[in-house]
């Protein structure tokens, strides 16, 4: 019997080991986990997943599924209700355990902002003052592009032209950039085969953990497309936080050639800093998106439509049920997280001054 349960013993051992002890190793997780172990498994899965140009993790996830609902099936007709539990409780130790290891551990190494001592927290000067630098940038794109005010940018859906841009831009990022990252080779963005779902969710992409594979939601707006296939990589090089992907998404889109893919950076980065005005104050939210060319608002109102018709219960237990999931893998603020990009943003903008 305890030979039965051994492995059961070990797993619950590690996973105590990474939810006990990695928030006070950060140290150790940001320059042997991340830049090493991760790094080495990150090596080793590339040739295996990255030239297959379907999504081999979104099928490992369908016969998982699959099996699960077969064995429950099977387990409970017979009535063995505590082989069923076993059972749970492998999968369900199983599968934390090979998060942790292939992947999950980077969310207990150092944050961009103590890397780069970067301040923490913004004034609400330092967010006008970003914001109407991004109106100026954006606008100024816009009529670049569409050679009037009125037009929408319209981006071509061409998955393979933002996976060599965006690899392309990586290159380019500044060194103290390029030092919070492995220095592994990129793996291409593929298209999820579970798209639909996913718009559904509320998500507009995701990283593998198991197979290292990352895949962006093909539904969404290609007006946001370019910065989700470069916030996928940047969790593949290692980055956990959503609001550290976020900016690197932004950061390397933003040096790209193309204006077009220039403009959705930018306009990527603008929404999130006029989301944090329209979550204090509608009336001064409105006021600056009336600052706008009106191509700009006719991007950001179809990108929000898009999402709003996609929204119903599904979205809010997903989206409830990842900030509880981010919150137990050391990101205490949830969803929140997403929405920590502003602040970083202006932190960084005010050391390095890039804006």
């Amino acid at each position: 019997m305890f030979k039965k349960k051994y492995h059961f013993i070990i797993l619950i051992v590690f996973l105590g080991f990474c939810y006990f002890f990695g928030p006070k190793l950060p140290d150790f997780f940001t320059n042997t986990y991340n830049q090493k172990i991760y790094s080495g498994i990150d090596f080793i899965f590339r040739p295996i997943y990255n030239f297959i140009s379907f999504s081999v993790g979104d099928i490992l996830y369908a016969a998982l599924i699959f099996f699960i609902l077969y064995k429950t099936y099977s387990l409970l007709k017979k009535r063995l209700y505590k082989n069923y539990l076993f059972f749970l409780l492998n999968v369900v130790l199983i599968g934390m355990s090979l998060f942790q290891l292939l992947w999950g551990l980077n969310n207990y190494k150092h944050s961009i902002t103590y890397q780069l001592k970067l301040e923490q927290n913004y004034t609400q000067k330092e967010l006008d003052t970003i914001t109407f630098k991004l109106i100026d940038i954006v606008n100024n794109l816009q009529v670049d592009l569409a050679k009037n005010e009125n037009d929408k940018i319209i981006i071509k859906k061409d998955l393979e032209a933002f996976n060599k841009d965006a690899k392309r831009n990586y290159n380019k990022l500044s060194n103290q950039l390029k030092t919070v990252l492995t220095n592994n080779q990129i793996n291409e963005v593929k298209p999820s085969l579970f798209s639909f779902a996913q718009s559904y969710a509320g998500f507009s992409g995701y990283f593998n953990p198991f197979t290292h594979e990352n895949q962006v939601n093909i539904e969404i707006p290609s007006i946001g497309m370019p910065v989700t296939v470069a916030h996928e990589m940047a969790h593949q090089l290692g980055i956990a936080s959503e609001s550290e992907a976020n900016f690197f998404g932004y950061k390397t889109m933003k040096l790209s050639n193309d204006l077009q893919y220039q403009y959705a950076a930018n306009l990527y980065a603008l929404k999130y800093c006029l989301k944090e005005y329209r979550n204090k104050n509608e009336e001064e939210y409105l006021k600056l998106f009336d600052q706008l060319h009106f191509g700009v608002q006719q991007n950001i109102t179809e990108s929000e439509e898009f999402w709003q018709s996609k929204r119903n219960f599904s979205s809010f237990f997903f989206k409830h049920l990842y900030g509880r999931f981010l919150k137990i893998n050391n990101q205490k603020d949830g969803m929140r997280s997403y929405n920590k990009f502003v602040e970083l943003l202006i932190n960084y903008n005010k050391k390095y001054q890039e804006i």
